[in-house]
C-alpha cells in the first residue's frame, strides 16, 4: 500500500517512487493499493512520468484511487485520470476479502464529498460482498478528519456492512484509529520518504486478520519493517456507530442519527423548522428544494424573480421563490455542471456549461434547449453573455459563440485552462488562466490586445498559483484579476498594473459596488472594501469562517456572505460591521448565492437549494 507519490514533471519527483516500487516488485505482491495524489497537478506529463516509474512486474497489479491533487486542476473533468489509471469507484475480491476503491474527490475543489450517488454505489457494492470488506480512498474519516463533509453518511453506510478496514492517505502521516469493529490506517507519503506498507493475511486462533507493517527502503534497496496494526477480519466486535439517540454535541448543537445520515443540528435553526420564534434581524429559512448531485456552480438570476440552479449530476432547474415557499418553473437534465450558468436577459437565454463537452443555450422561461455547441473539451468555466456573444473556456481554448445561433465566432487556443469567468466592457474580453496570464481580447475578433504575466515558474507552480479559478471583474477603467496570493487591478486599456491587494482572493468572486469601490473576499473569510482608483482599504472585516468559492451577495445596505461550512453572515456595507450569522446547512457550500427580492438563495454540496428570508430595514448602528 502506498500513497501521496505526488509525481511531477521532473525526473527527481519519481526517483523515490522508483526505489519504492522496485522494492515492492521484489516481494511479489498479489496487488498494490495506491491511495491517491498519484501526481502533483494532474498534468499529462506527470502521468507519463509516473507510469515510467512502474516496473514491469507491477504493471496491472496496482489499483488506484484519485486524490485531490489529481483532479482539482484538471480541465478534462477526470477523463485523463480514467484513461491513464482506470474508472472509479470499483471493487474486486482477493484472499476472501472484498476490496472497494472509493472516490470522494471533487473536481476543481480541495475537500471531498461522497454524495448520494457515491453512497448508493458503495451500499450496493458492500451488500453484494460475501466476506469482510476493506475500503481504500484518499481522504481519511473520523473525528479529526473532516476532509469529507458527508463522512457521517459514509460511516452510516459502512455500519450496515462487514467493513473491517479503511486505508487512506492525504495527511502524509501514519495513524491507526479503531472505530468499533473497523480499523483505519493512514499512510506516510512516498513524497516525503521511501516508504510503503505491507499487509499479509494472518490466521490466528481468533480468526483471520490483516497484519499491516510499515516498510522503509534504504538507498541500496534494503528494507526495514515495523509492525503497525493487526486488523481482525472476523468475530464479534463493538458496533461501528452507537445506538440511535440524540446527544449534546456542543453548546447550541444537538446531534441526531437520521436514516442514512448522522448529523448535528443547529438548535435555533431546528427551532425555526418547528415554527418557534427566532431573534429579530436574522435571516429566516423559508423553503428548500433538492437537486440530484451537488450545487457547486452558483445561483444564476434569470429575470422576473426566477433563479436557476444546476448540479454536478446535470440537474438544471428554474425556481420561483415566493413568500414562505418556492416552486419549480421548469426542470431538465443535461450533462454535469460545475460552474454557474450565464444569463442574457435581453434574449431570455440561459447558457449552461457542462463537463459533457457541450455548452447549452436554454430558453430561460421554459428550459427548452435552443442550441448546443460541442466544445471538444469539458466546459468548466462560467459563460459570459456580452454584445450578442457568449464567451467561455473549454480545455485550454477561449471560445466566443454567436449567442443566438451557437455558431463559433472565434477561438483562441493554448491560452491555459480556466474555471472562472471572463469579463467584458463591450469592446474587450478580459480573462485569467492557468498559464499564468491575464489577457484582453477584442470581443468581435478574438485578437489579443494585451497580456499580463501574473505568476511565473515551472508548470506545476503556474497551474496551482495562477488565476485559473478567477472571476474577472471590470470597473472604472480597471480590471480586477486575482491569484491565491491576492488581487491586481490592471488598466483595462493596456494591462498595466495599477495596484495590488494581498490575500487569497481568487476563489470568492469580487463584487463591484458601483460607487468606485469593490468588495474583495479571501477564502479565509476576510472581506475588504477597496477603492478602484488606488486599492485603498475603506474597511476590513474578518468573519472567522472559511469562504472558499461561495462568496457573497449584496442586498440593500448589507453584504451577505456564505461560508464553505454553510453559514450566512451579514456585513454592513458602510463600515464592515458584522451583524451576526446563522448556519443554514451542515453540508459544504461552494456555490455563490443570489438575492431576489427579500430572499437569498444558496445551494450546497448535498444538492439542496435554500431560500432564506432576509430581514427588512437597515442595519442598526
Amino acid at each position: 500500500m502506498v500513497t501521496d507519490t505526488h509525481v511531477g514533471l521532473t525526473a527527481a519527483s519519481a526517483q523515490r517512487l522508483g526505489l519504492v516500487y522496485a522494492a515492492i516488485a521484489r516481494l511479489g505482491p498479489d496487488f498494490v493499493l495506491h491511495c491517491g495524489d498519484v501526481t502533483d497537478t494532474g498534468l499529462p506529463g506527470e502521468y507519463e512520468r509516473y507510469e515510467q516509474a512502474v516496473p514491469a512486474a507491477l504493471r496491472g497489479r496496482i489499483r488506484h484511487v484519485p486524490g485531490n491533487h489529481d483532479v482539482r486542476w484538471d480541465p478534462s473533468a477526470k477523463e485523463l485520470y480514467r484513461v491513464r489509471l482506470g474508472a472509479v469507484p470499483y471493487s474486486f475480491d482477493a484472499g476472501g476479502v472484498h476490496v472497494a476503491g472509493f472516490d470522494p474527490t471533487q473536481l476543481l475543489l480541495e475537500p471531498g464529498h461522497c454524495g448520494a450517488a457515491g453512497l448508493d454505489w458503495l451500499d450496493r457494492d458492500l451488500a453484494a460482498a460475501t466476506g469482510p470488506a476493506l475500503v481504500f480512498q484518499h481522504f481519511p474519516v473520523g473525528s479529526r478528519h473532516d476532509y469529507v463533509d458527508d463522512q457521517a453518511a459514509l460511516l452510516e453506510v459502512m455500519a450496515g456492512h462487514d467493513v473491517r478496514a479503511i486505508v487512506a492517505g492525504h495527511v502524509h502521516r501514519e495513524t491507526v484509529t479503531r472505530l468499533g469493529r473497523l480499523t483505519q490506517v493512514t499512510l506516510r507519503a512516498v513524497l516525503k520518504e521511501p516508504v510503503f506498507y505491507w499487509a499479509d493475511l494472518s490466521p490466528s486462533t481468533a480468526g483471520p486478520a490483516l497484519a499491516v507493517s510499515r516498510v522503509t527502503v534504504a538507498a541500496d534497496g534494503t528494507q526495514a519493517r515495523s509492525p503497525v496494526a493487526t486488523i481482525p477480519l472476523s468475530g464479534a466486535h463493538p458496533p461501528l456507530l452507537p445506538p440511535s439517540r440524540p446527544w449534546r454535541a456542543a453548546a447550541g448543537w444537538l446531534g441526531v442519527r437520521l436514516p442514512g445520515r448522522a448529523a448535528l443540528l443547529d438548535v435555533p435553526a431546528a427551532a425555526a423548522g418547528l415554527g418557534l420564534p427566532l431573534r429579530r434581524g436574522r435571516p429566516r429559512p423559508q423553503w428548500r428544494l433538492r437537486l440530484d448531485g451537488s450545487v457547486q456552480g452558483g445561483i444564476a438570476m434569470a429575470g422576473g424573480g426566477v433563479v436557476v440552479a444546476a448540479s454536478t449530476a446535470g440537474d438544471v432547474a428554474a425556481i420561483r421563490p415566493a413568500a414562505g415557499r418556492a416552486s419549480w418553473e421548469w426542470r431538465t437534465r443535461l450533462g454535469p455542471v460545475y460552474r454557474r450558468p450565464g444569463v442574457d436577459p435581453g434574449t431570455d437565454t440561459l447558457f449552461v456549461p457542462s463537463a459533457d463537452r457541450h455548452l447549452y443555450a436554454l430558453d430561460a422561461s421554459t428550459g427548452t434547449v435552443r442550441w448546443r455547441f460541442d466544445a471538444g473539451a469539458p466546459v468548466l468555466s462560467e459563460p459570459l453573455a456580452a454584445a450578442g456573444h457568449v464567451v467561455v473556456c473549454a480545455g485550454e481554448r477561449l471560445l466566443a459563440l454567436d449567442a443566438a445561433t451557437g455558431q463559433l465566432a472565434w477561438s483562441v487556443p493554448g491560452r491555459g485552462f480556466s474555471a472562472g469567468r471572463a469579463a467584458c466592457d463591450g469592446e474587450r474580453v478580459y480573462t485569467a488562466a492557468a498559464d499564468g496570464y491575464a489577457r484582453a481580447h477584442d470581443l468581435r475578433t478574438g485578437r489579443e490586445a494585451w497580456s499580463h504575466l501574473m505568476v511565473s515558474g515551472d508548470r506545476h507552480r503556474v497551474a496551482l498559483y495562477s488565476g485559473w479559478d478567477d472571476v474577472v471583474v471590470p470597473g472604472d477603467g480597471v480590471v480586477i484579476v486575482a491569484t491565491v496570493s491576492g488581487s491586481q487591478a490592471l488598466e483595462a486599456a493596456t494591462g498595466t498594473p495599477r495596484w495590488t491587494f494581498p490575500g487569497a482572493t481568487m476563489y470568492p468572486p469580487a463584487v463591484v459596488l458601483g460607487d468606485g469601490t469593490a468588495l474583495l473576499t479571501t477564502e479565509q473569510g476576510v472581506v475588504s472594501r477597496v477603492g478602484l482608483a488606488d486599492g485603498a482599504t475603506v474597511w476590513r472585516a474578518s468573519l472567522g469562517m472559511r469562504v472558499q468559492n461561495a462568496g457573497l451577495a449584496v442586498a440593500g445596505d448589507s453584504a451577505w456572505v456564505v461560508s464553505a461550512h454553510g453559514r450566512l453572515a451579514r456585513v454592513r456595507l458602510a463600515d464592515g460591521l458584522r451583524q451576526g450569522s446563522r448556519r443554514f446547512t451542515r453540508a459544504q457550500c461552494f456555490s455563490a448565492p443570489a438575492v431576489t427580492g427579500d430572499v437569498l438563495v444558496a445551494g450546497d454540496q448535498d444538492g439542496v437549494v435554500y431560500g432564506l428570508r432576509l430581514p427588512a430595514g437597515p442595519v442598526s448602528p
